[in-house]
């Protein structure tokens, strides 16, 4: 098997306690040797993540991973969807649609992945399919030919719709949804669900997760739930509770306000941007203030596997350039990172595609972490987690995704009670499933 941008098979793509279950396999098998449009997806906690890392590694095939945000680009080691394509930030009208300066990597890519596909909107999916038949001179065909596959979850993220192109939108289609596109009158999307959930283990807990998720919830679920109300929450120096909140302004306002609580001196870390890396990928703060005991989320994996994406610390020792952290009684020295942007061009020499660095971001891998949005949680696992809802969750699957955030029932506390209202479905991800065929 060729391996895509020389990458050898390995387990370091998987996390130590995940097995390359029968579910892995099958995913993996339909990817690589059909050509079918799949749409791979499943609850919080399933391995998608990891699956799409593990074929990129090991696909014979040659692919490209894009994304609708440039975090999410980076998190996957892929370029924005805009980006590669050159589309503008905007509608997507077919005029705006232009040929690509890289002719042969169009013409030789044999599959496009899409991470957190339940972001990107009609017309841009509309747009990535009119841009492939351009640009491949297949304009009959669906995506010019390429393969698509799709990874995501309808049920966390949700399209940006601006107040601004809302009415165009909604004339133009049925939704904003990526399923919507009209490139699917012509090229059937075949599913693939996957259940096994690594995160939680609590069979009771995984019970309501799925009716929250399916706003098949009852009275007796918001009961359960409500019983975890705790208005007035002290959480202690020790204490590993992250606070999930429904807005930017509440994380950064908790974070600052404890911080400044912390004796002691205060350093600042500068990052260093360099080439095509825009400041709305970067990964961290850029100027990273820091104390003695401020409590942090490590955001990115350690190749000594000391930690993982989303582990908690302590900061217990720094200096303008050392920060060492407590985790779970260890202490350890992290180390100033580097992440890239990468755009994809075709090697004609080898016959592959290739990831080439334009950009990089270099910063300790730490954000203060005693608050976190709940957009921001997405993909991470807590042990325990405070969710204030504040004034209203108001968009759809946000108390879904805070939810699930947790490996425990007992894990989550409530600022104020959830109602009814909090518990927000968009009912045509539920017709989108109801229509969608199964592979398994």
């Amino acid at each position: 098997m060729k391996i895509h941008a020389d990458k050898t098979i390995t387990r370091d793509y998987l996390p130590e306690h995940l097995d390359i279950n029968d579910e892995f396999k099958a995913a993996f098998d339909l990817m690589e040797r059909t050509r079918e449009c799949l749409f791979i997806t499943g609850k919080a906690g399933t391995g998608k993540s990891t699956l799409l890392k593990y074929f990129k590694a090991n696909t014979g095939k040659k692919i490209i991973v894009l994304a609708p945000t440039g975090v999410a680009a980076i998190n996957v080691g892929g370029q924005t969807i805009h980006s590669f394509f050159r589309l503008p930030p905007k509608i997507i009208q077919k005029d705006a649609i232009s040929r690509l300066r890289d002719k042969s990597l169009i013409e030789n890519l044999e599959m496009v992945i899409i991470d957190e596909v339940s972001m990107v909107r009609s017309d841009l999916m509309d747009g990535i399919d009119y841009a492939l038949r351009l640009n491949r001179g297949r304009m009959k065909t669906p995506f010019g030919g390429v393969q698509m596959v799709f990874f995501g979850d309808l049920y966390q993220l949700s399209p940006v719709v601006e107040s601004e192109t809302r009415e165009l939108l909604e004339e133009r289609y049925p939704s904003p949804y990526f399923f919507s596109a009209k490139v699917f009158n012509d090229c059937n999307i075949r599913s693939i669900e996957l259940s096994t959930i690594y995160r939680q283990k609590d069979s009771s807990f995984m019970e309501l997760l799925n009716r929250v998720r399916n706003k098949d919830h009852t009275k007796e679920d918001l009961d359960i739930l409500n019983k975890r109300v705790k208005k007035d929450i002290a959480v202690s120096k020790k204490d590993e509770t992250v606070i999930l909140t429904t807005t930017n302004s509440l994380a950064n306002t908790i974070n600052q306000e404890r911080l400044s609580e912390l004796p002691g001196k205060e350093i600042t870390y500068e990052a260093v941007a360099s080439g095509k890396f825009e400041e709305s990928m970067y990964p961290t703060d850029t100027s990273l203030k820091l104390k003695k005991g401020a409590r942090v989320i490590l955001i990115k994996n350690d190749p000594a596997r000391q930690w993982v994406n989303g582990t908690l610390a302590e900061v217990v020792a720094l200096s303008k350039d050392s920060i060492v952290v407590d985790i779970s009684g260890r202490a350890c020295d992290v180390p100033i990172v580097k992440w890239q942007k990468i755009e994809y061009s075709y090697n004609e020499d080898e016959d592959k595609i290739e990831d080439d660095v334009v950009g990089t971001f270099t910063q300790y891998p730490i954000k203060l972490a005693w608050a976190i949005t709940i957009h921001k949680s997405q993909g991470q696992t807590f042990d325990k987690v405070i969710i204030d809802l504040g004034r209203g969750a108001f968009t759809h699957g946000q108390l879904y995704v805070a939810l699930s955030r947790c490996t425990c029932l007992d894990g989550i506390r409530f600022k104020r009670p959830v109602t009814r209202s909090d518990i927000i479905f968009d009912p045509r991800i539920y017709e989108f499933k109801e229509r969608s065929v199964s592979l398994f």
